[in-house]
């Protein structure tokens, strides 16, 4: 009887084929009421209390590998951006010189004392913003180990640091400050760590760019993410920017 009630299901089925009917009607209800298996119906098998553990443990480790230095007010995660920010050789100069450059009406040459009276050429690109007197004198904020590059043909040695905000569709620049009382050569760090005693030979240019998005002014203080930029004296600062202004 099984047979020919197969048998039965077959020829309707033929028939419902012929009619446009619905081709799964063909199959018989045995096989249609099977349940079909957990991977075809992208079902994940269910997870032991093992395979929990051994989860949480990976993570936790993880974690540890992002976490921050020690007394560094930056967010877990961010072990690879101090890393970076230590690679970098930040250092307090003062701006001996200022002349326009010979061909470019962006630029400004200016002669830069660092630490053991070394001078080191800069180009900036602050004449838009900045008169010479507001550089003459000055003591700045310093890259001092990027590599050293010809802009519009002059040798620039370092890089001035200084923050920027737009007002009003008009873009504002000012250079960053260090304390009243840092001298010249002193290093710039990170609050609540200490200068980096390995820092690169040559920084590329790759990580400082990776730096820049996280650093800017808040409360018109320099910072990394949320740690303040600071020498032995002090904070770094700049004047009448906004929170948020970025760094350059």
């Amino acid at each position: 009887m099984a047979a020919l009630d197969d048998a039965i299901l077959f020829l309707d089925s033929i028939i419902d084929r012929l009619r446009g009917g619905n081709a799964s009607d063909a199959l018989p209800k045995k096989e249609q009421t099977q349940k079909a298996p957990d991977v075809l119906l992208n079902k994940a098998p269910p997870i032991s209390e093992t395979d929990s553990k051994e989860t949480d443990s990976k993570d936790t480790e993880i974690d540890s590998k992002r976490s921050p230095l020690p007394g560094l007010n930056v967010p877990v995660g961010s072990a690879d951006l101090l890393e970076d920010f230590d690679k970098a050789w930040l250092q307090v100069g003062q701006v001996i010189s200022v002349e326009d450059h010979p061909v470019a009406e962006k630029l400004y040459v200016c002669k830069v004392e660092t630490a053991q009276g070394q001078i080191k050429q800069v180009v900036a690109g602050l004449r838009k913003f900045l008169s010479p007197s507001d550089l003459l004198g000055k003591k700045v904020c310093l890259v001092l180990n990027l590599k050293p590059a010809k802009l519009a043909g002059q040798l620039s040695e370092a890089m001035i640091l200084a923050g920027e905000a737009q007002f009003d569709g008009s873009l504002t620049v000012k250079i960053l400050q260090p304390p009243e009382d840092a001298c010249i050569g002193d290093r710039i760090y990170l609050e609540g760590s200490a200068p980096s005693s390995k820092p690169a030979k040559q920084l590329s240019s790759k990580v400082w760019d990776k730096l820049l998005p996280f650093l800017c002014i808040q409360g018109g203080v320099a910072k990394l993410n949320q740690s303040s930029l600071v020498t032995s004296s002090g904070v770094v600062t700049t004047s009448d920017l906004p929170d948020g202004s970025s760094i350059h």
